[in-house]
């Protein structure tokens, strides 16, 4: 068995839906490393994702995206028996390439976005072409929280990586204010990004809110919840591979190639629109946002309870 080496430049929901076929290749090699961003290194390591990370934003790592990649690191590349890159960049692989004098296996980390393939599988897909896997059969999920997790703590959270994907921040504390009185232990949690939330969910009454630093407390936080209930974001993506029953709120993503990757997720988009998912194909929302502003609190509650009523242990989605 050999040493794979994988390269990615992206943020935590790509990184994240990576994760199902870096599990399937971490079993398939003697040793799996990861370059990337330090903080999703760390949790890739963490999780048992990669054998090891090195962190991207270092200078010597930082060079193989510019015209002149740092020669020493040919020494660390040539370790390795296999390279893969998640990358658009032809001139990277290419770097690479005659730095180290063997073939670069470069994966764009998203199919076209005309294509109505999920991120998860047009990446399996992508390393059994390489003969990297064999077959792309769905990834069977596994729960990573806590024996003891407390199954009536929910984690709401109102952010993403684009307001355009965001469900209005009233109709979540609505939300919240209906779990609540169900004897629910609703708590919203925010990222260091979204400080514009803030104090309109420290306005309203009862209601327990986490502002996470780091990546290492999102996990502690996870690892003891019951379920999650977020918009299209890397943190719902990250809920559903650790095991969380999650809900995701949809929009103007497209959840037949976005929808996370667990053991227990669900969508909830409205039907009968008049439109298609336009997130990666238009620069702003429509007008109104229908694709938001048509689900109500009620809805969403209703398909949160809807979950908890199935068995979802004898079930794996990849």
């Amino acid at each position: 068995m050999r040493n794979l080496l994988v390269i990615h430049q992206g943020a935590l929901g790509d990184f994240v839906a990576t994760f199902p076929a870096m599990i399937r290749l971490k079993n398939a090699f003697h040793s799996l490393g990861v370059i990337c961003q330090r903080k999703l290194g760390k949790m890739a390591r963490a999780l048992g994702v990669a054998d090891d990370y090195f962190p991207a934003e270092s200078a010597a790592f930082a060079s193989l995206y510019s015209d002149h990649a740092d020669p020493h690191i040919r020494d660390f590349l040539i370790l390795y028996h296999h390279i893969v890159l998640f990358s658009y960049s032809e001139q990277v692989e290419k770097a690479i390439s005659e730095l180290t004098g063997q073939k670069v296996h470069r994966i764009p980390p998203r199919a076209d976005a005309c294509q109505q393939i999920h991120v998860t599988q047009h990446i399996l897909s992508q390393l059994a072409e390489c003969e990297l896997l064999r077959g792309t059969e769905p990834f069977s999920h596994t729960d990573k929280r806590d024996p003891g997790y407390d199954p009536l703590r929910i984690l709401i959270h109102p952010g993403s990586g684009s307001k355009r994907k965001n469900w209005p921040l009233s109709d979540f504390i609505r939300l919240g204010d209906r779990l609540h009185s169900d004897g629910m232990r609703p708590e919203f949690i925010l990222g260091p990004a979204e400080h514009s939330l803030r104090q309109t969910i420290q306005n309203a009454p009862d209601k327990r809110l986490h502002s996470l630093s780091d990546l290492p407390e999102v996990l502690s936080l996870f690892r003891k919840a019951g379920s999650f209930i977020g918009n299209d974001s890397g943190l719902t993506h990250l809920a559903a591979f650790m095991g969380l029953l999650t809900l995701g709120i949809f929009g103007p993503s497209d959840p037949e190639r976005w929808k996370p990757s667990g053991l227990a997720v669900k969508i909830v988009r409205p039907g009968g629109l008049d439109c298609s998912p336009c997130f990666e194909s238009a620069q702003t929302n429509c007008e109104h946002a229908e694709c938001l502003t048509r689900t109500s609190p009620e809805t969403v509650l209703s398909a949160f309870y809807s979950m908890q009523e199935l068995p979802w242990q004898s079930e794996n989605t990849g």
